[in-house]
């Protein structure tokens, strides 16, 4: 499925999601969510206000706030917090999946695989606690800054140059 097939099918979605609730599917409301489901990053709010600003200049913070943490509500957008940084927002289209953290640069990449399954909610309830969402974060360096590291930590460490004697 080609990508403007699968943004006519969320758009119809969104708009059927809305209807549902008595609420309207306004041109702003669909650029928001159009900006956050096409984004291979996650997205913070001020992210997709800087983004919403070539398009829709005047739209206000507490506006894309209020359409993400909506569109949360709904189950269209996971909201995920980090202990450090902002909210980040993504559509989560593929899958329900893990995500992974870069601690030296901060980027969040997806993992396919399921962020809780059967047993992890299972061990939650035995425990007296009813899971209702669940996300799993790994914490560590990205290929991109192993390598910088890789990088640094060789040239440092080369080896002595010898000299004829």
């Amino acid at each position: 499925m080609d990508m403007e097939m699968k943004e006519q099918r969320g758009t119809r979605d969104l708009d059927s999601l809305l209807h549902d609730r008595g609420l309207r599917n306004t041109p702003q409301r669909q650029l928001i969510y159009r900006i956050v489901a096409s984004s291979p990053q996650h997205l913070s709010a001020v992210d997709v206000q800087r983004q919403l600003e070539d398009t829709m200049p005047g739209i206000s913070l507490p506006t894309v706030y209020a359409t993400l943490d909506l569109f949360a509500e709904m189950g269209i957008v996971r909201k995920m917090a980090l202990a450090e940084g902002p909210v980040l927002y993504d559509t989560g289209q593929r899958h329900p999946h893990a995500h992974m953290v870069c601690r030296q640069c901060g980027r969040i990449f997806d993992l396919d695989i399921l962020p809780v399954d059967d047993a992890d909610i299972a061990a939650a309830a035995n425990q007296g606690f009813q899971v209702d969402s669940g996300d799993l974060v790994l914490h560590g360096l990205c290929a991109d800054c192993q390598a910088r590291e890789h990088d640094t930590a060789s040239k440092t460490t080369a080896p002595e140059q010898r000299t004829a004697a």
